[in-house]
């Protein structure tokens, strides 16, 4: 009886090996389609939160459509992202060479143990003085509420996230020379690191979308003049207060069977959601500040039902 042998699979080259590992070390392709909704969700619900606090509203009042967070999410992640590939590609490119580098040096070192390398040991030492202030600087924003209020979104946790494996990765170039290591002390060190990385990225990345948030309605203000007008007929006055300085109330005609009796100038549209009508005037006020600090305007809830009518009025060009 003939033994039939099953055909071997070809072997991955060390290209295929080294992508396969990239790609399980950030998640491509095996981050599952809900974990992925939630990572969206979740940055847009930040983005989304402070974008429209600086109009006055609540985000559970707003009460946004799940698919309006998720887009408002895609917005604040595109950046991040990109950047984070891009270092993950220049690091490993770096990675690979310094690697063949130690190789190199450790079967030399086999041969001859007088066999030296400074300027792995210099950059090792290097790495790891830079690593060590950068958790510094991190852990002073994280401890100082004063650092923290003038420092630029994310900065204490990338310190913190980028001075960790800097760190580490400088110790293992001084340490170049050790082959025969504590393996489960080493794993163990390995995964604290990249676990202090990636809950430093998440909290880097959920200050950038409140930046970025914060960024969208200062674009938005800055753009009202060229957004189309909102004319707003209603059956009752509406006595708009001082934050809506520039809107303009006027009396319409009496007519038999006219329901409306007063129009609204002005206006511009925020946004609209669960059947209402979300107006800002078209001159909100900003200052040097704006939008760190608020300066004047108010936003009108207007249910969109049978008792008011618009009418929108495209710009007209400079």
């Amino acid at each position: 009886m003939t033994e039939e042998r099953e055909e071997e699979a070809p072997q991955p080259s060390p290209l295929e090996r080294r992508f396969a590992a990239f790609a399980q070390a950030v998640g491509i392709g095996a981050l599952p389609p809900s974990i992925a909704v939630g990572l969206l969700f979740y940055f847009g619900y930040v983005s989304s939160r402070r974008r429209f606090a600086l109009f006055g509203l609540d985000l559970d009042i707003l009460d946004l459509p799940t698919q309006a967070v998720l887009l408002y999410g895609s917005e604040a992640l595109w950046f991040p992202l990109a950047a984070l590939f891009l270092v993950a590609l220049l690091a490993l490119w770096g990675h690979v060479e310094i690697s063949r580098l130690v190789r190199r040096r450790r079967r030399a070192s086999i041969d001859d143990p007088a066999v030296r390398s400074p300027a792995l040991t210099v950059t090792g030492w290097a790495l790891l003085v830079v690593g060590v202030l950068l958790v510094a600087r991190g852990v002073a924003g994280t401890l100082a509420p004063d650092v923290a209020a003038r420092e630029a979104p994310g900065t204490s946790a990338l310190c913190l996230g980028a001075g960790t494996l800097l760190g580490a990765y400088g110790r293992w170039l001084v340490t170049w020379r050790r082959v025969h290591r504590q393996r489960l002390v080493e794993r163990a060190a390995a995964v604290a690191v990249v676990s202090l990385a990636v809950a430093s990225l998440f909290w880097a990345s959920a200050g950038y979308a409140i930046a970025y948030g914060r960024s969208r309605a200062a674009d938005f203000v800055a753009g009202l003049d060229r957004r189309p007008e909102v004319v707003l007929d209603t059956t009752e006055p509406l006595d708009l207060g001082p934050e809506f300085a520039g809107a303009t109330e006027s009396r319409l005609p009496e007519a038999k069977g006219r329901r409306f009796a007063y129009r609204y100038h002005h206006l511009r549209l925020l946004t609209e959601s669960g059947g209402r009508l979300f107006l800002i005037p078209a001159e909100w006020p900003t200052g040097s500040r704006w939008p760190l600090v608020w300066r004047g305007g108010g936003t009108l809830v207007v249910p969109y039902d049978e008792h008011v009518r618009l009418s929108f009025l495209p710009y007209a060009g400079p």
